[in-house]
């Protein structure tokens, strides 16, 4: 293997190895030539740059065995057997063998005796006419591959033995241009996904061990060097460097990270070294994701898309029908296969989904992960918003503001037994109050029984023998029958504060409670604005708080129609009433009392920081957590079904015309056949657009959202909805 030394250090060597591109050749394999080698250290290869750097120790022995052994190393690992996407290289070889093979025997035709060419044009066309056989004969299914077999069986009956072979050699040349799209089109989608390395270094007891990259836990240190893949999702803890995040974000230029920053996996360390305390590894990274639902994206297929496939077969008998018609009024058949070597259903069935894709993976380098194309479609369309409140409009970082003891009870009773039973629920407000009594010193043993956690009401347990209950005013006083006539006035004055209330009853007594402040998200007030900027009129908070709380938040950023006091139930029933009245519904939530709106809406959007379960029941993901992110999302949602609106246009009108002009004799059947192979070529080429141009929305983030005199400045309509419900803490802050 030939290979050139870059960079040289006493006991450590760089060598620029001269390895093909395709297929690529896995790390460990290179790796694999020094295992075990007396004085090797430690080998890392980067397929990407083809740098090879290895650290050794014994002198100038040792170097020269390295070279040696790179040197001697077969070239048979440009053969290694193609672990990914080898059948689909299979396919496409086989098919330019084909085209090769029909161009060359149509050359050769002049030269080849008149008795002997109906059997070499018949047996180039062969293939073609047994597709067309079994999809008519096997299948029943009147489609692309019966024209096309009727097209060369037309040619055939007229003798015309040579628009038979050029018939062919077109046909095949199309279905290689298209596999050859196809393929390319994978591989720029691909490329902003590409798996991490196998390997990774790992900083385990003040030493390296390289380790499989699905075996690094979370916390690990991941030792990042020049030329590396960055293999898990992080933050810096040391070290800085320059990072090429094309394939995540689509930037042009390597941004610097340092102490502190996020990085993500399959981005590339270009100069520097980082050591990347590890958050997310193997199938649990933000680019696994990315790859997993753009795999199964097709199983969750847009409606345009699966309209655009009943109209390419709705369309084939109809061609046939122009054709025979064709026939009778002109009796050519040379305009009848015009007509049948013109279709539009191939150009439909690939543009379609590639413009879908390529949308799909656009936004998720804007980090909102779109889990399939009819979730593209459905945000495109959406027209009203229905935004949750505590960890989607405010920070779900919320803080203990007050704590109010009642009945003779402590302040820091109230505080260390609220914190003792919390602690068992990773919920934002269960954290608040553990925080709280960590900041205060208070310390909350476990003397409480099993904890029994109540969906969308509260907790309950056991406390030396008396029952114990933490949650909504619905849960304390209506579900449990607890009197709470006697905090009304702290309530009151609370709430208009718009603090949230967590209630503590002991032995059916009301004991304390604990006032939560949840501070608004910086980016809420801009992504209201953005919402007004992109059409939305209607936005709508729904909470569990009470009036007075649910009131102030929402004045606070402008929001007009908002319903408190609002259950799981609750919120599934005004969706549901939303979409009946032939609104398109985007739900936005992170808590298990959401799972069941964001599975309903027509496209559900959950937080990163939520519950998995929402999460699941989610459609769409926010991977940073960055509302604006949304905007961007809907933003080349539109311009997807625009493009494929387009597309639809582009294919019927050229296609016609070429229909046109093959009925008018303007044009031969074999220049129809190119022109329409072409078309579909380019028309599939344009589906890619929005993967080329930049990534926008990330320009305007930092103005403030207007207040509710600027939203009726601008024209809102207010169409209230009657809340229903009667609690003032529910399981959505919870």
């Amino acid at each position: 293997m030939r290979y050139k030394i870059i960079h040289e250090l006493p006991g450590r060597i760089r060598l620029l190895l001269r390895v093909p591109r395709r297929p690529v050749i896995e790390r460990s394999r290179i790796e694999a030539l020094f295992a075990d080698r007396e004085g090797v250290e430690r080998v890392e290869f980067q397929h990407r740059t083809g740098s090879l750097l290895v650290h050794y120790n014994g002198g100038s022995r040792v170097r020269e065995m390295i070279l040696d052994t790179v040197q001697e190393a077969p070239l048979s690992f440009a053969s290694a057997p193609r672990l990914r996407g080898g059948r689909r290289e299979d396919r496409l070889d086989g098919k330019k063998r084909a085209v090769i093979a029909s161009g060359s025997l149509l050359l050769a035709s002049p030269f080849i005796p008149a008795p002997v060419r109906p059997f070499l044009a018949l047996y180039g066309a062969m293939p073609i006419l047994k597709k067309g056989i079994l999809s008519l004969v096997g299948k029943g299914r009147l489609n692309i591959d019966v024209l096309d077999a009727s097209a060369i069986g037309v040619a055939a009956g007229m003798r015309d033995y040579r628009t038979v072979g050029v018939i062919s050699f077109l046909l095949k040349l199309g279905d290689y241009l298209e596999e050859w799209t196809r393929q390319r089109s994978r591989r720029m989608l691909s490329s902003m996904v590409q798996v991490v390395d196998e390997y990774a270094w790992v900083r385990r007891e003040g030493r390296e061990e390289r380790v499989r990259t699905e075996e690094i836990a979370g916390g690990e240190i991941v030792v990042v060097r020049t030329g590396s893949r960055i293999p898990v999702d992080g933050v810096v803890a040391g070290g800085e460097a320059m990072v090429n995040q094309s394939s995540m974000t689509g930037e042009s230029l390597p941004v610097m990270k340092r102490k502190g920053v996020t990085v993500h996996a399959g981005t590339v360390v270009e100069e520097g070294t980082l050591a990347v305390r590890t958050t997310a590894a193997g199938s649990r990274t933000r680019i696994a994701r990315i790859v997993k639902v753009i795999e199964e994206s097709e199983e969750r297929k847009a409606e345009v898309q699966n309209y655009a496939e009943r109209l390419a077969d709705r369309i084939v008998p109809y061609t046939f029908l122009l054709s025979g018609l064709t026939y009778a009024f002109t009796g050519n058949p040379v305009r009848s296969a015009s007509v049948l070597l013109v279709d539009y259903s191939c150009a439909i069935r690939l543009s379609t989904p590639l413009a879908i894709m390529a949308g799909m993976v656009k936004a998720a380098r804007r980090g909102v992960l779109i889990k399939g194309g009819k979730f593209v479609e459905a945000l495109a369309q959406a027209d009203v918003f229905v935004l949750d409140k505590t960890g989607t409009l405010t920070g779900a970082a919320p803080a203990v503001a007050e704590v109010v003891p009642f009945d003779g009870y402590s302040r820091e009773y109230i505080l260390r037994h609220a914190a003792c039973v919390e602690e068992h629920f990773p919920h934002p407000v269960a954290t608040a109050v553990v925080q709280k009594a960590r900041e205060e010193g208070v310390i909350h043993e476990e003397e409480h029984g099993e904890v029994e956690y109540i969906v969308a009401h509260g907790i309950a347990s056991a406390l030396n023998g008396r029952r114990i209950l933490i949650g909504s005013r619905h849960f304390i006083s209506e579900d449990e029958g607890i009197d709470t006539s006697r905090a009304e006035e702290v309530i009151r004055s609370l709430a208009e504060r718009g603090l949230s209330i967590l209630y503590m009853a002991i032995d059916r007594e009301l004991a304390g409670i604990i006032a939560i402040d949840d501070p608004l998200r910086d980016d809420t007030g801009v992504f209201l604005r953005k919402l007004d900027e992109a059409g939305i009129k209607r936005v709508i908070m729904l909470t569990g708080d009470n009036e007075a709380t649910a009131r102030s938040v929402a004045e606070r950023l402008g929001i007009r129609e908002y319903h408190a006091q609002a259950l799981p139930d609750t919120k599934a029933e005004i969706i549901r009433k939303l979409k009946e009245s032939g609104h398109r519904v985007a739900v936005v939530g992170d808590g298990i009392n959401d799972s069941p709106a964001l599975a309903l809406a027509d496209v559900g959007i959950a937080m990163k920081h939520g519950a998995d379960i929402a999460k699941e029941a989610s459609d769409v993901l926010l991977m940073d957590g960055d509302l604006t992110a949304i905007i961007d999302a809907k933003r080349v949602s539109r311009t997807v079904m625009s493009l494929v609106g387009r597309n639809f246009r582009y294919i019927a009108g050229i296609n016609s015309v070429l229909i046109g002009l093959g009925l008018s004799g303007a044009i031969s059947p074999a220049l129809s056949a190119l022109l329409h192979n072409a078309t579909t070529v380019l028309v599939t080429l344009n589906s890619l657009s929005p993967l080329a141009g930049k990534d926008g929305g990330a320009d305007n983030r930092t103005s403030p959202a207007g207040g509710r005199g600027d939203w009726e400045a601008r024209g809102h309509t207010v169409r209230p909805y009657s809340g229903t419900g009667a609690i003032e803490y529910s399981g959505e802050n919870r």
